[in-house]
């Protein structure tokens, strides 16, 4: 989110609730706080919490963070895949004679 996405974030709260001032300071915070989130949810989050709540939110009242991918569940798949593939191949393989029988 740029810095003009959270003045706009803010003359929202500013418009919603009388006791909330948009300072230089507050703009220079919640820019800082709320980089790198999407404008968009943090809005819908915000939209929420303006139809539920009679004072204006924190920064942590409408902040979206974004979960990190788990890649998990494909590693597992792939070492799966790959391990029967092993087997497959490993059937087919002539075993080695004992050469102390």
């Amino acid at each position: 989110m740029d810095k003009q996405q959270v003045f706009q974030i803010l003359q929202t709260i500013n418009a919603a609730y009388a006791r909330f001032e948009v300072t230089d300071e507050r703009l220079i915070l919640w820019s800082e706080m709320l980089q790198g989130m999407d404008y968009s949810k943090v809005n819908a989050r915000l939209k929420q919490h303006i139809k539920e709540n009679r004072f204006p939110p924190s920064i942590s009242e409408i902040s979206v963070y974004e979960q990190p991918a788990n890649n998990h569940l494909e590693k597992v798949k792939q070492w799966e895949r790959e391990g029967a593939a092993r087997i497959e191949r490993d059937k087919n393989r002539p075993k080695p004679t004992n050469p102390y029988r």
